[in-house]
Protein backbone atom coordinates (compact mmCIF):
# COMPACT_ATOMS: atom_id res chain seq x y z
CA UNK A 1 0.00 0.00 0.00
CA UNK A 2 1.31 3.54 -0.73
CA UNK A 3 1.22 4.66 2.82
CA UNK A 4 3.98 1.88 3.40
CA UNK A 5 6.38 3.45 1.37
CA UNK A 6 7.12 6.81 3.50
CA UNK A 7 10.04 5.95 5.67
CA UNK A 8 12.05 8.48 7.87
CA UNK A 9 15.74 7.75 7.45
CA UNK A 10 16.00 3.36 8.22
CA UNK A 11 12.63 3.58 10.08
CA UNK A 12 9.68 2.76 8.02
CA UNK A 13 5.65 2.03 9.22
CA UNK A 14 4.29 -0.95 10.06
CA UNK A 15 1.03 -2.60 8.65
CA UNK A 16 -1.08 -0.09 10.42
CA UNK A 17 1.79 2.99 9.12
CA UNK A 18 3.05 3.92 12.58
CA UNK A 19 6.35 4.86 12.77
CA UNK A 20 8.81 3.97 15.59
CA UNK A 21 12.18 6.12 15.22
CA UNK A 22 14.86 5.85 16.71
CA UNK A 23 17.96 8.55 16.67
CA UNK A 24 20.20 6.22 14.82
CA UNK A 25 17.39 5.91 12.03
CA UNK A 26 18.30 8.76 10.74
CA UNK A 27 20.90 8.71 7.93
CA UNK A 28 23.35 11.70 9.17
CA UNK A 29 23.46 9.70 12.91
CA UNK A 30 25.97 7.39 13.52
CA UNK A 31 25.53 6.17 17.42
CA UNK A 32 27.09 3.33 19.35
CA UNK A 33 27.53 2.13 22.98
CA UNK A 34 25.26 5.44 24.09
CA UNK A 35 26.23 6.54 27.61
CA UNK A 36 24.59 8.86 30.27
CA UNK A 37 25.33 12.27 29.78
CA UNK A 38 26.85 11.51 25.69
CA UNK A 39 26.46 14.41 23.56
CA UNK A 40 26.22 14.30 19.47
CA UNK A 41 29.00 16.01 17.71
CA UNK A 42 29.05 16.54 13.83
CA UNK A 43 31.88 15.80 12.11
CA UNK A 44 32.50 17.22 9.02
CA UNK A 45 34.72 14.62 7.06
CA UNK A 46 31.80 12.21 7.43
CA UNK A 47 28.78 14.52 7.28
CA UNK A 48 27.75 12.06 10.01
CA UNK A 49 26.51 13.08 13.70
CA UNK A 50 27.93 11.10 16.12
CA UNK A 51 27.54 10.18 20.22
CA UNK A 52 30.17 11.64 22.57
CA UNK A 53 31.02 11.33 26.18
CA UNK A 54 32.13 14.45 27.69
CA UNK A 55 35.88 14.75 28.54
CA UNK A 56 34.43 16.42 31.96
CA UNK A 57 31.46 16.14 34.30
CA UNK A 58 30.61 18.43 36.78
CA UNK A 59 29.11 16.47 39.28
CA UNK A 60 29.38 18.49 42.60
CA UNK A 61 29.72 21.89 43.52
CA UNK A 62 30.58 23.92 46.77
CA UNK A 63 29.00 27.49 46.54
CA UNK A 64 29.67 30.08 49.82
CA UNK A 65 28.65 33.69 49.65
CA UNK A 66 25.05 35.07 49.77
CA UNK A 67 25.60 38.59 49.76
CA UNK A 68 25.24 39.71 53.20
CA UNK A 69 25.81 43.06 55.27
CA UNK A 70 27.76 41.15 58.19
CA UNK A 71 31.04 43.11 58.75
CA UNK A 72 34.25 41.52 58.77
CA UNK A 73 35.17 42.87 61.68
CA UNK A 74 33.18 40.37 63.41
CA UNK A 75 35.00 37.32 61.12
CA UNK A 76 37.26 35.07 62.99
CA UNK A 77 40.02 36.25 60.42
CA UNK A 78 43.35 36.83 62.70
CA UNK A 79 43.76 40.46 60.47
CA UNK A 80 44.12 41.72 57.17
CA UNK A 81 47.44 41.56 56.60
CA UNK A 82 50.49 39.40 54.15
CA UNK A 83 49.91 35.72 55.13
CA UNK A 84 46.24 35.94 56.99
CA UNK A 85 43.87 34.02 55.51
CA UNK A 86 40.74 35.30 54.13
CA UNK A 87 37.09 34.46 56.09
CA UNK A 88 34.15 34.36 54.02
CA UNK A 89 30.45 34.38 54.86
CA UNK A 90 27.38 32.40 54.43
CA UNK A 91 24.26 31.75 56.82
CA UNK A 92 23.69 28.57 54.56
CA UNK A 93 26.10 26.82 52.19
CA UNK A 94 25.41 24.66 49.43
CA UNK A 95 27.46 21.86 49.35
CA UNK A 96 27.08 19.06 47.23
CA UNK A 97 30.48 17.28 47.47
CA UNK A 98 30.52 14.06 49.10
CA UNK A 99 33.06 13.87 52.09
CA UNK A 100 33.76 17.95 51.32
CA UNK A 101 33.85 19.67 54.53
CA UNK A 102 33.43 23.21 55.69
CA UNK A 103 34.97 24.96 58.93
CA UNK A 104 32.91 27.83 59.94
CA UNK A 105 32.55 29.71 63.03
CA UNK A 106 29.60 31.80 63.51
CA UNK A 107 28.84 31.34 59.46
CA UNK A 108 32.28 32.66 59.22
CA UNK A 109 33.85 29.96 56.53
CA UNK A 110 37.85 29.82 57.38
CA UNK A 111 38.99 26.43 55.20
CA UNK A 112 37.36 23.89 52.86
CA UNK A 113 38.70 20.20 53.11
CA UNK A 114 38.09 18.16 49.85
CA UNK A 115 38.35 14.27 49.32
CA UNK A 116 40.16 12.51 46.53
CA UNK A 117 39.03 13.89 42.86
CA UNK A 118 39.74 16.63 41.19
CA UNK A 119 38.40 20.27 41.59
CA UNK A 120 38.30 23.83 40.50
CA UNK A 121 38.35 26.58 43.40
CA UNK A 122 37.66 30.12 42.67
CA UNK A 123 37.84 32.51 44.52
CA UNK A 124 36.70 36.43 44.94
CA UNK A 125 37.62 38.69 48.05
CA UNK A 126 36.44 42.32 48.48
CA UNK A 127 38.23 43.34 51.92
CA UNK A 128 38.37 47.50 52.23
CA UNK A 129 40.81 49.76 51.02
CA UNK A 130 41.74 53.13 52.46
CA UNK A 131 42.53 54.82 48.92
CA UNK A 132 43.14 54.26 45.59
CA UNK A 133 46.14 53.41 45.68
CA UNK A 134 45.30 50.32 47.30
CA UNK A 135 45.71 46.82 46.74
CA UNK A 136 44.83 44.01 47.85
CA UNK A 137 45.94 40.15 46.31
CA UNK A 138 44.96 36.76 47.68
CA UNK A 139 45.83 33.35 46.26
CA UNK A 140 44.63 29.42 47.23
CA UNK A 141 46.69 27.56 49.64
CA UNK A 142 47.13 24.34 51.31
CA UNK A 143 50.74 23.01 52.07
CA UNK A 144 51.78 25.77 49.18
CA UNK A 145 50.54 28.42 47.17
CA UNK A 146 48.37 26.67 44.33
CA UNK A 147 46.93 28.54 41.41
CA UNK A 148 46.87 31.91 39.65
CA UNK A 149 46.31 35.47 41.99
CA UNK A 150 43.37 37.47 42.15
CA UNK A 151 43.22 41.31 43.30
CA UNK A 152 40.54 43.56 44.68
CA UNK A 153 40.92 47.62 44.26
CA UNK A 154 39.42 50.13 46.21
CA UNK A 155 36.41 51.21 44.30
CA UNK A 156 33.50 48.67 44.26
CA UNK A 157 34.08 47.71 40.18
CA UNK A 158 37.77 46.49 40.80
CA UNK A 159 36.00 43.64 43.15
CA UNK A 160 35.74 40.26 40.93
CA UNK A 161 39.08 39.34 39.58
CA UNK A 162 39.84 35.65 40.98
CA UNK A 163 41.98 33.50 42.18
CA UNK A 164 41.90 30.25 40.40
CA UNK A 165 43.02 26.71 40.83
CA UNK A 166 42.92 23.03 39.69
CA UNK A 167 43.89 20.92 43.23
CA UNK A 168 43.14 17.40 44.12
CA UNK A 169 42.22 16.48 47.86
CA UNK A 170 43.66 18.85 51.06
CA UNK A 171 42.16 21.36 52.74
CA UNK A 172 42.35 24.89 51.62
CA UNK A 173 42.27 28.27 52.91
CA UNK A 174 42.67 32.04 50.70
CA UNK A 175 45.82 33.73 51.55
CA UNK A 176 46.33 37.02 51.52
CA UNK A 177 49.96 37.82 49.34
CA UNK A 178 50.11 41.55 48.90
CA UNK A 179 48.04 43.92 51.42
CA UNK A 180 48.47 47.72 50.41
CA UNK A 181 46.79 50.20 52.31
CA UNK A 182 44.43 47.74 53.47
CA UNK A 183 41.84 49.21 56.20
CA UNK A 184 42.52 47.57 59.53
CA UNK A 185 40.43 44.08 60.58
CA UNK A 186 38.85 46.53 63.56
CA UNK A 187 37.36 48.96 60.83
CA UNK A 188 36.15 46.72 58.01
CA UNK A 189 32.67 46.78 57.53
CA UNK A 190 30.39 44.77 54.59
CA UNK A 191 31.78 45.12 51.57
CA UNK A 192 33.70 41.61 51.84
CA UNK A 193 30.48 39.69 52.86
CA UNK A 194 28.41 41.70 50.74
CA UNK A 195 30.80 40.83 46.82
CA UNK A 196 32.87 38.05 48.43
CA UNK A 197 32.69 34.54 47.42
CA UNK A 198 33.61 31.04 46.64
CA UNK A 199 33.15 28.13 44.64
CA UNK A 200 34.31 25.10 43.94
CA UNK A 201 33.29 22.72 41.02
CA UNK A 202 34.42 18.78 41.33
CA UNK A 203 35.33 17.54 37.87
CA UNK A 204 35.05 13.48 36.53
CA UNK A 205 36.30 12.66 33.45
Amino acid sequence: MSHNKVKIGNATPDRVSELSVALGDLNNVSESTLQNGDYLIYNSTTSQWTNTTPSAVYTGVIFIGEGASQNYSGSGASGVSVGDDIEFYSSSVTNTISGATVTSSSNWISSITLPSGTFKLYAVAGLELTNSSGLLEYQWKSSSLVGTTGNCGYTNDLVGNPAVAVVSSGTYTLEIITATNVVAKASQTTRHSQRGYILIEEIRG
